[in-house]
């Protein structure tokens, strides 16, 4: 069974091992252990298979980002990981890139609508970002 926690200092080296594997520019150790309150943490029998960090900015909650450890990928965690997120009822904000259009169904299942695009955002390759934008239920956008 999974369950979704706020990371803890002992977290850290799996949640970087994760990270390592799921990006091409992966953010240094140093960044998650500075945010470490910014991070909650996907746990399997004392393992940790997916992480979501998030921080309140200018009043709208921005996703800095998310992974799930390949093996343990299309279980769902992601979404497990997205509904723990969202339980907030202000504005939430991401950065996508692209390319990864399973993370951009994820976003879209979860009410993020494409608001917009960042051109060069990705330093490693220099790949567009698309930005989304997920209004709290209930509120009136003008889309």
């Amino acid at each position: 069974m999974i369950g979704i926690e706020p990371m803890k200092n002992e977290d850290l080296a799996q949640v970087v091992a994760i990270e390592r594997l799921s990006f091409a520019a992966p953010k240094d150790e140093a960044v998650f252990r500075h945010d470490e309150i910014k991070y909650l943490v996907a746990n399997e029998n004392d393992k940790v298979v997916g992480y979501i960090g998030f921080e309140k900015i200018a009043g709208e909650i921005h996703i800095i980002n998310m992974a799930v450890h390949p093996d343990h990928r299309g279980k769902g965690i992601g979404k497990k990981l997205m509904e723990e997120a969202l339980i907030s009822k202000e504005v939430v904000f991401l950065e996508v890139r692209v390319s990864n259009l399973p993370a951009q169904k994820i976003y879209e299942h979860f009410g993020f609508k494409k608001v917009g695009m960042r051109k060069g955002y990705y330093q490693d390759n220099g790949e567009d970002a698309i930005l989304m934008r997920r209004e709290p239920k209930g509120q009136v956008t003008n889309d």
